[in-house]
């Protein structure tokens, strides 16, 4: 829950389809009189710094709007999904193949396991992932349906 009301965020919702765009979510954080409202997205394409600055301008202007919906002062964030936010989507992990991915799954036997791989396919039911084993030239391939994914974050390349 995003702490505006739903006729709001289904506003900025359709306006980020509109411009090819994912509203992944909307947060507000802080005292009722001085919150962060922040608005998170994503596309398949990445989300270049016009995009946000554009839709930054569109949000401001309809809380302007609707000024009712935000009682007091509050600083406005338009961002894209950052390295340490958790995929959601299935073109997510399709637009991060061959990057490392930190995954929190369930395995064969179901008990929850965190490893580092790297995501060498992604598709609508499963993910493909390396895993390296023991020397640098030898590698393990696991298929890991997706079902069993718990979390899984991009790890940034040293």
């Amino acid at each position: 829950m995003s702490g505006l009301p739903q006729q709001i965020e289904e506003m900025i919702r359709q306006e980020t389809e509109q411009r090819g765009m994912v509203l992944l979510e909307v947060i507000r954080r802080g005292q009722r009189n001085t919150s962060v409202v922040e608005v998170i997205v994503d596309s398949e394409q990445g989300v270049q710094l016009d995009q946000l600055t554009e839709l930054s301008r569109w949000v401001s202007a309809l809380l302007d709007q609707h000024e009712e919906a935000i009682a007091g002062r509050y600083r406005l964030e338009v961002s894209s999904a950052g390295l340490d936010r958790p995929l959601q989507l299935d073109w997510q992990y399709r637009k991060n193949v061959g990057r490392l991915l930190k995954l929190q799954y369930a395995d064969s036997e179901g008990a929850t396991r965190t490893e580092i791989f790297r995501l060498a396919e992604a598709s609508a039911d499963a993910l493909t992932v390396t895993r390296r084993a023991g020397r640098r030239d030898t590698a393990e391939q696991l298929t890991i349906p997706l079902t069993d994914v718990k979390q899984a974050i991009v790890e940034p390349e040293l």
